[in-house]
């Protein structure tokens, strides 16, 4: 399943981590926002790895699920690259 992941992690050593392991599954298209693709069993181990990680009052990570409708939808403005390749993305 694809995904885009965006977090807010407060302290820099566990922001960095969370980056790391993140781009394993994907490409970092904003420096706190990923697109992800990830099969749902590696999905729960990398949430209860970050369920462990965050600090639950000052951090955030977040998990928008990307449907194939909605990839074909997308709209970049600015530069970056395409995670999910061959899809309909607008650049301008």
């Amino acid at each position: 399943m694809k995904w885009v992941v965006c977090f807010d992690i407060s302290d820099d050593k566990k922001r960095k981590k969370v980056g790391d392991m993140l781009e394993e599954f994907g490409v970092r298209v904003q420096r706190s926002v990923f697109e992800i693709e990830i099969s749902d069993v590696k999905l729960k181990k990398l949430l209860q790895k970050f369920e462990d990680m965050v600090d639950k009052k000052e951090d955030s990570i977040r998990f928008y699920p990307f449907h194939k409708d909605t990839v074909k939808k997308t709209i970049c403005l600015g530069f970056g690259l395409d995670a999910f390749e061959g899809k309909d993305v607008y650049f301008f």
